[in-house]
């Protein structure tokens, strides 16, 4: 969606916030314990019972992949909305270190419409659901006839829409499709696109890596105060959006997450 023009920090930045975020959660930590952590390679037929909750017209397809809109064929010059999220198991904020997730998916377009709209990573409240008037741009995360919605973001957007900048592009969102920080989008029709999201809390910053089939990458990061953004119990999603039976589909996704280890004083401490 739109954007708001900031410096982008260097890619040396990004890549080391997000390494040494994913170095820390897979290395053994006396201070911290796992909360949360999933690795699928492949989807298993009931995902629900896995963990995953799925929303709208996503489905779990035969060879193991999460399609999230529908594969249609149109008529010429026919719109049919749809749209599809997966979501993670809710998820307290209190006492967390850190979380890294990696998903890679795959859009489509085998028609002569102009393919729409896109994919996103989300973050919300843990009651969050598909708004109402969220089809096509708003990503099934975002109603557009609600002042305030409540979530943060990382879209990877198709189709350039009135506000935003005249390129597919990638944005960090927070409460907004308006984004705050943004990179030019080299999508292929068909190719792979792997992600790495890392979000630190002591630092506060959320980093995104982006890597393409001919391995060239892209990153975003962005300071966001997920405490001060968020309720305390959250969930993390994808969601994709398409008008023009444009296929979005979840090849893979990742996820761990670390909290701080809490401990009591005892006699023998004194």
């Amino acid at each position: 969606m739109a954007f708001y023009r900031t410096n982008l920090p260097t890619q040396e930045l990004v890549l080391g916030m997000i390494y040494t975020t994913f170095f820390l959660l897979l290395a053994t930590n006396i201070n911290s314990v796992q909360a949360l952590s999933f690795n699928f390679t492949k989807f298993p037929p009931h995902a629900v019972s896995a963990g995953i909750t799925i929303q709208g017209d996503a489905e779990v397809l035969s060879n193991g992949v999460i399609a999230l809109t529908k594969r249609l064929e149109l008529p010429p010059g026919t719109l049919i909305p749809s749209t599809g999220r997966i979501l993670t198991s809710p998820l307290s904020l209190d006492n967390l270190a850190s979380f890294a997730t990696s998903f890679s998916f795959v859009i489509e377009h085998t028609n002569a419409l102009e393919p729409t709209d896109g994919v996103i990573f989300f973050i919300a409240p843990q009651d969050t659901v598909i708004p109402p008037h969220s089809t096509s741009a708003r990503f099934g995360v975002v109603d557009i006839e609600n002042a305030y919605n409540q979530f943060v973001g990382v879209e990877f957007d198709l189709y350039t829409n009135i506000l935003d900048p005249n390129m597919k592009h990638i944005g960090i969102d927070i409460n907004s499709l308006i984004s705050s920080k943004i990179v030019e989008w080299e999508w292929v029709s068909g190719s792979l696109t792997q992600v790495s999201v890392a979000y630190d809390f002591p630092s506060k910053t959320l980093s995104v890596l982006v890597t393409y089939d001919n391995r060239k990458i892209a990153t975003l990061a962005q300071i966001i105060d997920l405490k001060t953004v968020l309720p305390n119990t959250i969930r993390l999603g994808l969601a994709g959006a398409s008008i023009t039976a444009t296929a979005h589909d979840i090849y893979s996704w990742s996820i761990s997450i670390s909290e701080l280890k809490t401990t009591t004083s005892s006699a023998s401490d004194k």
